[in-house]
């Protein structure tokens, strides 16, 4: 039956978003008794159901094709629906600030993302332009850092590069890093590591293109990571030694002849310059042939 004025306990409901109830009807529902007053959905009602910021059905408020409904519960917290509903431009407005910030911070991150990549890629090319094994890397490389627009792939393609350079550092590292047998006794003389450092620099300093182009100078593509890691410690230990020989045999037409007939004179020779029980001693040579 419906009913002009709600019958007591209940109450009409007020005007929210400029809404008309129409006369209400109680219904017995699954929840207990309910007084339903329903309305024509405003542009208002409409807009604060679309926000997304408040649970209309816990406060009562239903919605049926273009109509609203308001279901009253005898003890229905009338204050407690107007709060929510006057909480809503609140709610819009601080999750919009929430969106706002995290977009800031998601463009900061990528920022931060792409000025890392180019950081890393432009300070790996010039320190350690040899560690990349691939012309193909490097020119994409240097493609992507010509270019004032990297997004979030192009910097994460940077990285990948980076660390597959780096990758190759660590690989060549742990390969010197253990004994060549066949240059054992010759890499356990302090004078040969120390020959076999300043020779392992002249072709080094010679290796321009990194490997790149086949022209019988500098290191190959199979030498300059080996090369290129041993030139740049301080002093060789015996295995690092041992490989730089290893390397050393390979290119000593690179190397002056002297420092070549010194630096694989046998051993005992070594030992004998070192006692002063030879007339000349093998030792390194400055210059190129």
């Amino acid at each position: 039956m419906a009913h002009t004025t709600p019958p007591p306990p209940y109450v009409q409901p007020p005007a929210w978003w400029g809404l008309e109830w129409q006369s209400g009807q109680l219904h017995y529902t699954r929840v207990g008794l309910r007084y339903r007053s329903r309305a024509v959905r405003t542009p208002e009602c409409q807009e604060a159901m679309a926000a997304g910021v408040t649970d209309f059905s816990a406060l009562g408020i239903t919605c049926e094709g273009r109509d609203v409904s308001f279901w009253q519960a005898p003890d229905h917290d009338m204050d407690a629906v107007q709060i929510a509903i006057d909480g809503i431009p609140a709610r819009v407005a601080a999750r919009e600030a929430t969106r706002a910030a995290a977009a800031a911070a998601e463009t900061q991150r990528i920022a931060d993302l792409v000025a890392r990549a180019r950081d890393e890629a432009t300070r790996s090319l010039k320190e350690r332009g040899w560690s990349w094994a691939r012309r193909v890397d490097v020119d994409e490389a240097q493609g992507l850092l010509q270019r004032p627009d990297l997004d979030v792939a192009d910097a994460m393609r940077l990285l990948a590069m980076v660390k597959r350079a780096a990758a190759n550092v660590l690989r060549s590292e742990n390969k010197v890093a253990l004994l060549h047998p066949p240059e054992q006794n010759l890499a356990a003389l302090p004078a040969v590591r120390e020959a076999a450092l300043a020779a392992v620099r002249l072709i080094t300093a010679d290796d321009q293109d990194r490997a790149m182009v086949q022209n019988d100078i500098g290191w190959s593509k199979s030498t300059t990571l080996d090369g290129h890691v041993l030139a740049a410690l301080p002093e060789l230990d015996v295995a690092q030694a041992s490989h730089a020989l290893r390397l050393l045999r390979v290119h000593h037409k690179q190397l002056p002849r002297m420092l070549v007939e010194n630096l694989f004179a046998p051993p005992d020779l070594w030992l004998a310059a070192a006692h002063g029980q030879s007339g000349s001693s093998p030792t390194t040579q400055d210059h190129r042939p």
